[in-house]
């Protein structure tokens, strides 16, 4: 039971330390505005997030086995919890798993923020730069006495014909 956990435990370290790697290589996507590698890169990250929900369901049952054999009854048991309550050697290796897997998260939410920062910054500037393209140049209402008021030319970004 413990060697299933202590294994579940060490895919998932992979797995997060994978996406690390390609939150990082996303960093420099989007620092050089690169679209085709950034959706790319994406996919990439959605297969990840996918087999990470698939072994966080195995570490679930693997906890669930645990608990059941050992007969352990506590209402919020974590995996800290168990490296406490586990034989030696079983202990101390839940205990250095988890503290990887505590960095390298901790390291995936600081390169999130920033991938977050960026991506908005993009935005800002697409939505600024569209808004430019965009802005109808807008001229007076009323014409001098007798005259006719000129219709200012309207700017479109596409063709009206289709």
């Amino acid at each position: 039971m413990w060697e299933r956990l202590i294994g579940v435990l060490a895919k998932m370290l992979e797995l997060y330390q994978a996406l690390l790697v390609i939150s990082k290589q996303k960093h420099d996507i989007l620092v050089s505005a690169k679209a085709v590698e950034l959706e790319a890169i994406t996919k990439q990250e959605e297969l990840l997030i996918v087999q990470i929900g698939k072994i966080e369901t195995a570490r679930e049952n693997a906890i669930q086995e645990i608990i059941d054999a050992n007969k352990i009854v506590e209402d919020h048991l974590t995996v800290s919890r168990l490296a406490q309550l586990a034989e030696e050697p079983f202990g101390v290796q839940l205990s250095e798993l988890l503290e990887k897997l505590q960095q390298v998260t901790a390291e995936l939410v600081r390169m999130n923020q920033i991938n977050t920062k960026l991506i908005e910054q993009s935005l800002s500037y697409i939505n600024f730069n569209l808004n430019l393209l965009t802005q109808n140049t807008i001229g007076p209402t009323y014409a001098a006495k007798g005259q006719q008021s000129q219709a200012s030319p309207n700017r479109a970004m596409l063709d009206r014909k289709v």
